[in-house]
């Protein structure tokens, strides 16, 4: 009887969640299309900008180029010229490469759609004074393994210009090669003499022959340094918050294999000078990637500078330490099993 009372309870109880269940239809009204500018100009390239124009929060159809904007370039107020369009949204002037000191404006206009600027500027090229470097090696412990990781560590030191406020960029890029087989097995038909009649085989010699193939890509590293306020898929940010006017040594590092190469690899260090715009758009679009798969996080609005639109127009300039290293292609970390 007990058992019966506490099936009739639990049934009950399943029954009125079941119960209280429905399904919900919201109307998601779609607001107004605005024009999007992103773009980072910088005093070593032509000056382009990508001009497209926001979808519905449930649109997941690619991006809508505009290619029939109009694009004005703006050069400390003055009209320099009107950029024309080249492909996928992207709008470029015919000859011009912006200088470090003067305010760049881009206006778009696009039928259908309101008129939107953008404003910025080229800081000043803060130089690589030196760059130290070091190969070390982390091990890593577990039940019953061990595994060790070779890291490339290199400090780059820089003098953080006294009362001015300073943002900066840092990344590697790597001219590197790997190896492609080919397979060139050439058969040979063979014979022997055997119990009175020949007897055919095949005989095979297999030669390697491999070409090498360059490719040229940004190598991802990592930091601890203290200064560190954000790791980006476009490098490490940070600012002169902690170091305002003083010397400063960074410290960052990236795994040693993914320097490896089939011969040499020419490797560049890059200190970039960035705008406030640009340091607060990916600051910014790092806490948005950090916060996708966090249902409990705040959502974080990305950074715009675009008035009456979206996206953002930034700033840059460069110092560049090139060095040449070789590490074997097929070098790979240490791992071992214990029991």
């Amino acid at each position: 009887m007990k058992f019966s009372i506490n099936t009739v309870v639990l049934i009950s109880i399943l029954g009125l969640f079941f119960s209280c269940e429905s399904v919900l239809f919201i109307e998601l009204e779609e607001s107004d299309k605005l024009i999007v500018v992103n773009g980072t100009i910088s005093n070593d390239s032509i000056f382009s900008v990508q001009v497209s124009r926001t979808r519905h929060i449930l649109d997941n159809a690619p991006l809508a180029p505009l290619e029939g904007a109009q694009v004005r370039l703006y050069v400390n107020g003055f009209m320099l010229e009107e950029l024309h369009y080249l492909e996928n949204g992207v709008f470029k002037s015919e000859h011009f490469v912006p200088e470090i000191g003067n305010e760049y404006m881009i206006e778009v206009e696009n039928a259908g759609l309101g008129p939107v600027s953008a404003r910025s500027e080229i800081p000043e090229t803060i130089p690589i004074k030196k760059v130290d470097t070091a190969t070390v090696e982390l091990e890593y412990h577990g039940p019953g393994w061990s595994t060790s990781e070779a890291y490339f560590q290199f400090d780059v030191n820089l003098n953080d210009p006294p009362d001015i406020e300073n943002y900066y960029l840092l990344n590697m890029k790597g001219d590197r090669s790997y190896t492609q087989w080919r397979d060139t097995t050439v058969s040979y038909i063979d014979s022997i003499f055997h119990n009175g009649e020949w007897n055919y085989f095949v005989r095979d010699s297999t030669y390697s022959v491999g070409d090498i193939i360059r490719f040229n890509e940004f190598i991802s590293i990592g930091s601890n340094d203290l200064i560190v306020e954000a790791i980006t898929n476009d490098g490490i940010l940070f600012s002169d918050q902690l170091i305002d006017g003083k010397p400063y040594s960074i410290r960052a590092m990236a795994m040693t294999h993914s320097l490896s190469s089939a011969d040499s690899a020419v490797v560049d260090i890059r200190l970039h000078s960035i705008s406030e715009s640009y340091y607060k758009y990916l600051k910014s679009r790092q806490k948005h990637y950090e916060s996708i798969d966090d249902y409990l996080a705040v959502p974080v609005i990305v950074y715009s500078n675009v008035e009456n639109g979206t996206g953002f127009l930034g700033g840059y300039s460069s110092d560049v330490y090139t060095f040449t290293t070789f590490i074997p292609e097929d070098s790979y970390n240490y791992y071992s099993e214990f029991y």
